[in-house]
């Protein structure tokens, strides 16, 4: 296990090269949440941003009137039941509790009020561990599964039911506390495409390397996949895909580290006794992609689960295997993506 390394040394390294980049790299349509990061996958519709002062995020901060950021955005709470097999559903008191309080017909229309994660339950869409908490016509309130709604998925419709929101994050860190369900630091926008992605990414990562020694052209190979270059993001900045750890979920406490500064709940995919269950999850939030960048490194530098890949940092191919390995990612084909896209991409050319 190594020391704490000065996120602000990635960043000094990264400021003026990334600099350039974001003039060409940050424009385009709005981000989608898609990533495939350490813990599950998130739905698609699952940081550079230095300090709030850095001269990064100045230029990003300059340029948001341009299109450059952009608010998060909740989807539509109002869905449709639909079922597959019946043409009522039973509407429930509590979603692990059989009471009733009414049912709703196939085809009716709902708003959802609140979402949260409870007793797995299939439905149109699948599995899922997510209820939605409607009202009735007849004014009563209660759960249905959200696998039975049929409304956007790719972010929560509503917050959840155990606690509100949290607000904008403060300028002391805390390190932890409750996850919002939708962003509450504007969105990095997506890259045109992946050229532009990797012109704006590639100097972060070179600049994690210099701190971290994780190979740059993995840590873009990453960044590619999770994101889905750029496009797909948790809705929180996040380009890997790396989660908040639990520290009271009872009560919705989670913990995110220094360089995020909250977290997110988003729909996710989580494998259990070998099938995919859609479930809330708590993805770190960041103020935008050098912040994530310089959490990455970290992450990989600081777990000791990953010491040996650090054995092979002059080997890019074979950091992506150990690392996988270690426990990464749960997708079998995962390193194999990685050195494809290092391979195909030419992302080697950072790493010197």
């Amino acid at each position: 296990m190594t020391s704490r390394l000065a996120p602000t040394t990635v960043r000094a390294a990264a400021t003026l090269a990334a600099a350039g980049a974001l003039a060409i790299g940050l424009a385009g349509p709005a981000a989608a949440t898609s990533p495939t990061g350490p813990g599950g996958t998130a739905l698609a519709g699952p940081a550079a941003g230095s300090p709030a002062n850095g001269p990064v995020e100045r230029i990003a901060s300059g340029r948001a009137r341009a299109g450059l950021r952009q608010a998060a955005q909740r989807p539509s709470n109002v869905g449709t039941i639909k079922l597959q097999s019946s043409r009522k559903i039973k509407v429930r008191y509590l979603p692990n509790r059989k009471r009733t309080v009414g049912s709703l017909k196939n085809g009716a229309t709902v708003k959802v009020l609140c979402q949260m994660n409870s007793v797995r339950a299939s439905g149109y869409s699948g599995s899922s561990r997510i209820w939605d908490r409607v009202r009735l016509p007849n004014g009563r309130a209660g759960y249905v599964p959200d696998a039975s709604v049929q409304n956007e998925k790719a972010a929560m419709v509503a917050h959840y039911c155990k606690w509100s929101d949290p607000g904008a994050p403060a300028d002391v860190n805390p390190q932890q506390g409750r996850c919002s369900s939708v962003a509450t630091v504007p969105l990095v926008a997506a890259p045109v495409d992946r050229a532009a992605f990797i012109a704006t990414a590639g100097p972060l990562a070179r600049a994690s390397q210099g701190a971290t020694q994780v190979p740059a052209s993995v840590t873009l190979a990453q960044a590619i996949l999770e994101s889905a270059s750029g496009t797909a993001t948790a809705g929180a900045n996040n380009y890997f895909g790396i989660k908040a750890q639990a520290v009271d979920a009872a009560n919705g406490i989670f913990r995110w580290a220094t360089e995020a500064v909250g977290c997110v709940l988003k729909p996710t995919y989580e494998t259990e006794s070998g099938r995919l269950v859609r479930q809330l999850a708590a993805f770190r939030m960041y103020r935008g992609m050098q912040d994530s960048f310089d959490d990455h490194g970290l992450f990989l530098r600081q777990n000791s689960r990953y010491a040996k890949a650090f054995d092979y940092t002059a080997d890019p191919e074979r950091f992506a295997k150990e690392i996988h390995k270690a426990g990464y990612a749960t997708d079998p084909a995962y390193s194999t993506s990685l050195i494809r896209l290092m391979r195909n991409e030419k992302l080697t050319r950072f790493d010197r």
